[in-house]
């Protein structure tokens, strides 16, 4: 979803673990569970701790129900 006025940005691009399984609408297990540890996202360590790109997750669910 693209900023604008009419409709703000939702969701950062970059998530934090609490934000990352809200925004996949699956449980904290589940996430790191099938997404995480299968390859389908990866983590990303930063200066201010392990981050989720809501891109790759935009992928990983579209290939799981596609």
């Amino acid at each position: 979803m693209t900023s604008s006025t009419e409709h703000p940005q939702l969701w950062p691009r970059w998530l934090k673990r609490s934000q990352a399984h809200k925004y996949a609408g699956v449980a904290d297990n589940t996430f790191i569970n099938y997404y995480v540890k299968t390859g389908r996202v990866k983590a990303y360590p930063t200066d201010h701790g392990v981050r989720y790109d809501s891109q790759e997750i935009d992928e990983a669910i579209k290939h799981y129900y596609g």
